[in-house]
């Protein structure tokens, strides 16, 4: 059922999940300046907590759409993005590797306490210091 010989086409702005065939077709038009109908590719959308990804493609009979959300796993960016670009041509593999995601660490005692203490510190930087007298 996956489209071959497509060019996979990642939308890098998030999307509302909500939107099926027309409005995921309509934001590629929108977003992305392209046809969707008459393009030979697969669209990729993620949602802003990056833990659902829809992808998007035509192919001789229709319209296919295949969402997928991750549990206790996010999704990653490709390091190689342009982060001001709307879109981002991937292979195969680099989508392969976006929908297992990538596991969410819990944060651990010791890591929120070291948080806590450098924005403490920070702030403490930002004060600008006393004139003497």
């Amino acid at each position: 059922m996956m489209p071959g010989g497509f060019r996979i086409m990642l939308c890098v702005t998030p999307m509302d999940m909500r939107a099926s065939f027309d409005g995921l077709a309509l934001a590629v038009k929108e977003r992305l300046a392209i046809d969707a109908k008459a393009e030979r590719a697969m669209f990729v959308f993620l949602n802003k907590r990056r833990d659902m990804v829809k992808m998007l493609w035509r192919d001789a009979t229709g319209w296919c759409l295949l969402a997928k959300r991750l549990e206790r796993r996010l999704i990653e960016l490709p390091k190689s993005f342009e982060p001001s670009a709307t879109s981002h041509v991937i292979d195969g593999k680099t989508l392969s590797t976006l929908m297992d995601g990538v596991e969410i660490r819990r944060p651990t005692r010791r890591d929120v306490a070291h948080e806590a203490r450098a924005a403490v510190e920070r702030r403490i930087s930002l004060v600008p210091p006393q004139p003497s007298a």
